[in-house]
């Protein structure tokens, strides 16, 4: 795991040292620089050393010297692909940035379709003189560019642009999107000529242009190859098993970050055939309401490591990580995902979680939502539609956890929207006319990726499969961000295993009504692991949530932390806080995610 920058045209070494120890922490063990003067690149990265310690040292050659390598990342089924690969080309590592930059050079483009992994990879080409750049199909990894007349940049985090180049104008626009989804969607950033690196997607640099080609889309559903085959019902528990084996592989062994949930119990089990003493971290809240760590007891192949924090801590955290915030997410539980891979880092520097199960399973309660909402339409006319929204709508509801009152309102206040649309409004900030309030009743354009969606929601249709797409494209982004954030800055890699490209491809290819079922929650992964439930004792799961009221409340500390000047709109923010302290909560992702983002507009506006 790494970070990773470069800059294709003028440059020196000062300047690539600039762009690394803004973000040390991502790659603590070794800093590498290659520059070549004659081609005018500098590549740069910082190496967390996980996988070959000794020898996986970058920027890495191929065997033929034709291309160079920065890699952040993992390939999990590096083996498989070396053991193809080293009948026509010789290896002197044991690395998976080996095999990657060698099978690129073997395939070409085609190598990323066979990668199972997460990785922000560029790889320069001296034959043609040409610099790609790649993220992973659900992108797990991030990675910022920029182009000017004079260079091209690139970087695992912004910041490491702005030690360049400081000349970004904030864009308004695209912060209505931040708004909408609670992170920027690619390739947005929030700054004009600043733009993220798609997931799925090869972009080239050569002649000063840019080139992109989308080689894996989530939409188009499983994606088979040589390395890829189809699995059915009865072969993806032994699948799995291969798949917790292969994201074991460290130089030291891994650690498990463990709730009381389905998802990272079943990661526990299997792992627990392949090491003797598993090492688990979990967090938990002295507010019973959200807490779930009481249920989690150490044994004798399971040593778990558990922190309880409470509104005390809350503080001390947020005031720890926010000047490392520079691309803002809405995940208010990026607090306590920070500090159990803080806890972890003490231990290990590799980690599994169960992120990308509920996207694969369906097992969120949003899309039995989506499923109700589908079939009521179908019987009720419009009228009875808007009588439900007026008397439901507007529930006043609590601040405790998955609130029923909270619930009900959410899903009737949108219930005369397009059912697309609705789902979208049930994620985001606020609804159109919240917009044009913060916008200041400016002319607000219609969300080009609401079209996007609303293209795919006409085109599938399953509509339930629809929705799936939806939260792998669209919400789990958020839960990526927020866990390469908070693992980066502990200097941890953290996969997950759930998001197996073999797992997202047998998902993806699912009918939902396979999938999918309204009274019986994760019906299919109880048919798949059906002797596995005996063996382990789930209770509900609240994960990483946790009572944002306990900082929000705090009028004091909230206007000495925010900075007037980076919010757009001053008045409705002060309007809708004022609001949230009388005890309205509908405004309470908003002032979270206009908190997040003041963070990094001052992170990145003032300091640099």
């Amino acid at each position: 795991m790494c970070a990773i920058f470069g800059i294709i045209g003028k440059s020196d070494v000062r300047l690539l040292k600039k762009m690394s120890n803004c973000q040390i922490y991502r790659g603590p063990d070794t800093q590498s620089f290659y520059i070549n003067k004659k081609n005018k690149i500098s590549l740069g990265m910082n190496r967390l050393a996980v996988i070959d310690k000794k020898k996986g040292n970058q920027p890495m050659f191929s065997h033929d010297k034709r291309y160079l390598s920065i890699f952040n990342g993992t390939i999990y089924n590096f083996l498989e692909l070396k053991k193809f690969l080293i009948k026509k080309i010789s290896f002197n590592t044991n690395s998976d940035t080996e095999v990657l930059i060698n099978s690129f050079s073997y395939w070409g483009k085609k190598c990323f379709n066979y990668f199972d992994g997460m990785w922000a990879v560029a790889i320069y080409d001296f034959k043609k003189k040409t610099t790609f750049l790649s993220r992973d199909y659900v992108g797990q990894k991030p990675l910022f560019y920029s182009k000017s007349e004079d260079q091209f940049l690139f970087s695992s985090q912004i910041n490491g642009i702005f030690q360049i180049n400081k000349n970004f104008v904030f864009s308004k626009k695209n912060t209505l999107e931040y708004f909408r989804f609670n992170h920027y969607p690619a390739p947005l950033t929030g700054y004009d000529n600043l733009f993220q690196v798609s997931p799925g997607e090869i972009l080239e640099f050569r002649n000063k242009k840019i080139f992109k080609k989308k080689y894996w889309d989530i939409q188009r559903g499983g994606n088979y190859n040589i390395f890829f085959k189809k699995n059915n019902t009865n072969s993806v528990k032994k699948i799995f098993f291969k798949i917790i084996k292969n994201f074991s592989i460290a130089d030291e062994k891994v650690g498990l970050c463990l709730s009381s949930g389905i998802d990272s119990q079943l990661i526990k089990l299997n792992l627990q055939k392949l090491l003797k003493r598993i090492k688990s971290f979990t967090i938990g809240f002295k507010d019973k309401t959200y807490d779930e760590s009481r249920y989690i007891k150490s044994s004798v192949t399971n040593k778990n490591y558990k922190k309880i924090i409470d509104k005390r801590d809350f503080k001390l955290i947020l005031n720890a990580i926010k000047k490392e915030i520079y691309f803002p997410f809405g995940d208010a539980s990026l607090i306590p995902t920070y500090k159990v891979f803080n806890l972890a880092r003490k231990k290990t520097n590799v980690t599994l979680t169960g992120d990308g199960g509920d996207e694969l399973f369906f097992g969120y309660l949003a899309f039995k939502g989506f499923y109700l909402m589908e079939k009521i339409k179908i019987f009720c006319p419009e009228f009875l539609l808007k009588m439900f929204k007026f008397f439901f709508g507007n529930l006043e509801f609590s601040d405790r956890y998955l609130d029923t009152k909270k619930k009900i309102s959410y899903f009737f206040k949108h219930i005369d929207k397009k059912n697309y649309e609705a789902l979208l409004l049930w994620i985001s900030c606020f609804d159109n006319f919240e917009e044009k309030k913060y916008f200041k009743n400016k002319k607000i354009k219609r969300s080009k990726f609401l079209d996007y969606i609303g293209k795919i929601y006409e085109n599938y249709p399953d509509k339930m499969k629809f929705s799936q797409i939806f939260f792998y494209k669209f919400y789990l982004p958020v839960i990526l961000i927020k866990a390469d954030f908070s693992s980066m800055l502990n200097s941890i890699e953290s996969r997950a295993p759930y998001l197996s490209k073999d797992l997202v491809n047998y998902s993806l290819d699912l009918p939902a009504s396979k999938n999918f079922k309204l009274l019986t929650q994760r019906s299919l992964m109880k048919k798949i692991f059906k002797d596995d439930f005996d063996k382990i004792d789930v209770k509900k799961k609240h994960g990483f949530a946790f009572n944002k009221r306990e900082i929000l409340k705090n009028k004091k500390y909230i206007y000495a932390i925010i900075e007037k000047k980076f919010i757009i709109n001053f008045d409705y923010f002060e309007e809708k806080y004022n609001s949230y302290l009388s005890g309205n909560f509908n405004y309470e992702q908003y002032l979270w995610n206009e908190i997040i983002l003041n963070f990094s507009r001052q992170n990145l506006e003032r300091r640099f």
